[in-house]
């Protein structure tokens, strides 16, 4: 009977250890990628851990790596501290036309799918692109030890660690997004707000209608001749009649 109790105590122990632990495992961040009207694109990222959360993770030097492998793929990222928590800020460009989507998703590592389809019609072509982003999967898969410890909590410890952490991911498109399962709707349309969860799978959909700038442009000339053979027609009439009268 002491051991049941004891048991039972232990267990509501290491229950509040874990809830006082994740009321100080906060962590925020946001990723922006806004596509530009030229072709281009610049994505902002910007987070930042409490220091008791990378204590407890064992790895108070989490920033300084992340700023590196970063660094590695041509982004230029800096470290912050700010409310007893340190952050990061990361930014760089790309040449859309350089990324096409085949070569892209080609090299996807594990955890990453993507999707991506044209509908064309005569004034504008729908863009259909679908992104699932795993982030159990992808930790799983790193070799970075603080990944691998949050893969393998149970699931009692995922959701509270989950529920202290806030992650986002914004598109901002050069025109009004179409349909998508954005959790938010920003900028009269044109950024879309997305929750990012650590250990379910994420999904993100949406419909990007490009002008067909040719046709619309043979279109409206075409339309633009017509009235001004409209008008003319019209005031040619009109001065034979005065001259009939």
């Amino acid at each position: 009977m002491i051991r049941k109790y004891n048991g039972w105590l232990a267990a509501a122990l290491l229950l509040a250890a874990m809830c006082l632990l994740a009321s100080c495992a906060q962590a925020q961040g946001k990723a922006h990628l806004t596509v530009n009207r030229n072709g281009t694109a610049d994505l902002n990222l910007d987070m930042s851990v409490s220091n008791e959360a990378l204590n407890l993770l064992g790895q108070p030097d989490l920033i300084p790596q992340l700023i590196s492998k970063l660094q590695a793929q041509g982004l230029d990222a800096q470290s912050y501290t700010k409310d007893g928590s340190t952050g990061l800020t990361a930014s760089r460009s790309f040449q859309l036309k350089n990324m096409g989507i085949s070569g892209v998703t080609a090299k996807l590592p594990d955890g990453l799918e993507a999707e991506h389809s044209s509908e064309e019609s005569f004034f504008y072509t729908k863009e259909h692109i679908a992104v699932t982003v795993d982030m159990e999967k992808l930790m799983a898969s790193s070799s970075d030890a603080a990944g691998q410890q949050l893969s393998a909590m149970n699931p009692l410890v995922k959701g509270l660690v989950q529920s202290q952490i806030k992650l986002q991911f914004l598109l901002t498109a050069p025109v009004k997004a179409g349909a998508s399962n954005a959790n938010e709707i920003q900028d009269h349309g044109r950024t879309l707000v997305w929750d990012i969860k650590l250990f379910e799978p994420n999904r993100f959909e949406v419909d990007i209608n490009v002008p067909n700038i040719r046709h619309i442009a043979y279109t409206g000339g075409a339309v633009l001749i017509i009235i001004i053979a409209a008008v003319w027609l019209a005031v040619r009439t009109y001065r034979k009649r005065r001259r009939s009268a």
